[in-house]
């Protein structure tokens, strides 16, 4: 069996504004991209992206997919 090294999410706020996160486990690296941002890829770090700010619910969101990309086992 070969195991999945890619984890994608999609995710959509209260104001209708589109995020995706990708996750490649086998490079051990996550991309934040939306269209509050042109779909600029930005670069997760520890479940935090350095130089973009979030609301609230968006910040949980990406909190919450960080974890299961990087959970193991």
């Amino acid at each position: 069996m070969i195991a999945k090294s890619h984890y994608s999410s999609r995710f959509t706020n209260r104001f209708g504004e589109e995020w995706e996160f990708k996750y490649d486990s086998l490079k051990k690296e996550g991309v934040l991209r939306g269209s509050d941002v042109g779909w600029q890829d930005y670069r997760v770090v520890d479940g935090r992206v350095p130089g973009l700010i979030l609301n609230d619910e968006e910040i949980q969101w990406l909190r919450k997919v960080w974890a299961e990309a990087t959970a193991t086992g």
